[in-house]
């Protein structure tokens, strides 16, 4: 064995000994994500403490915990965005939200959401659709995140110009309020998010929920974490209750077994009615079998709605 090789299995011995390290001392279960995007993000705090090695940047943990909290926001990528993926905010407001508002009663959860952009943006179609019979509905935005520091942000609700680059200024003027070089969130659209710091590796914090966006974020976790979480997702949902993934993410495993289809380009899934037939009740005639090619950016892959 060269010098190299013995110096490969010394940094692969140190790589396996950070993971322990942050799943014990940082509550991180790192056998969740891919290790090539653990490599990718752990890079980033190895040039930033400038120890360049597995085994120096463990060593350089123990005797520096706060780095633990610099090394979790590193590994969780917040990019997001108002109104991200028009159409989906248009079939949300066209078809899904007008069919749950039918209830009385209708509870949501932004999993994985960053600092807010996608709850308060969820909120404001809320607002906008309901308007004045909005007190006559009992609406529940959950909005959860593992970086604390993101969900400090979210809660705050205030962002600057270029993050408001996409919203039209009667949108601004109506739901911010311009306090000099940022905007922030009204109080009356702030008030219908609940922020809350959860895992997405465990059961949801919430039951019998009617709708759940979690996109572009599973796209870091190892595909055995992706059918958990899309699982917990499932059990989270009432019967009938719908799932929203990220344009580039599909289901697979058990989770495309129990989900139907109901809309392939804005990737929306439907937990099925106990009494559900094999067609998607959204009456787009997806059957059991069929298969749909979506040519996506992650090598047009095939979704089986079953």
């Amino acid at each position: 064995m060269t010098s190299a090789d013995v110096g490969d299995f010394l940094e692969n011995i140190a790589f396996q000994k950070l993971k322990k390290l942050l799943h014990e001392r940082a509550g991180l279960d790192c056998s969740c994500y891919r290790n090539d995007y653990l490599k990718r993000r752990f890079a980033v705090r190895l040039r930033a403490t400038g120890t360049n090695t597995y085994s120096r940047y463990v060593r350089y943990l123990k005797k520096n915990p706060a780095e633990y909290n610099l090394a979790l926001n590193d590994l969780t990528i917040n990019f997001t965005a108002f109104f991200r993926d028009r159409d989906v905010y248009l079939y949300l407001e066209k078809t899904l939200l007008p069919r749950l508002f039918k209830s009385p009663e209708v509870r949501m959860w932004s999993a994985g959401c960053a600092t807010g952009e996608e709850p308060y943006s969820l909120a404001i179609l809320v607002h906008k659709l309901l308007g004045e019979k909005l007190p006559a509905h009992k609406v529940k935005i959950f909005a959860s995140d593992l970086d604390e520091e993101a969900l400090a942000k979210a809660v705050k609700g205030e962002y600057n110009r270029k993050q408001l680059k996409d919203l039209e200024n009667p949108l601004i003027d109506k739901y911010f309020s311009n306090n000099g070089t940022s905007y922030r969130v009204k109080d009356f659209v702030r008030r219908m998010v609940r922020f809350e710091k959860h895992d997405l590796m465990k059961p949801s914090l919430h039951k019998n929920l009617d709708l759940i966006l979690c996109r572009n974020v599973m796209i870091f976790f190892s595909k055995e974490s992706q059918q958990q979480i899309h699982m917990h997702f499932y059990n989270a949902l009432r019967e009938g209750g719908y799932l929203v993934t990220g344009k580039s993410e599909v289901l697979s495993g058990e989770p495309s077994k129990r989900f139907l289809c109901a809309d392939v380009n804005c990737r929306v899934y439907q937990k099925p009615r106990a009494d559900a037939d094999c067609k998607s009740s959204s009456g787009l005639g997806v059957e059991k079998t069929d298969q749909l090619n979506l040519n996506n950016p992650a090598g047009g892959q095939w979704i089986v709605a079953q």
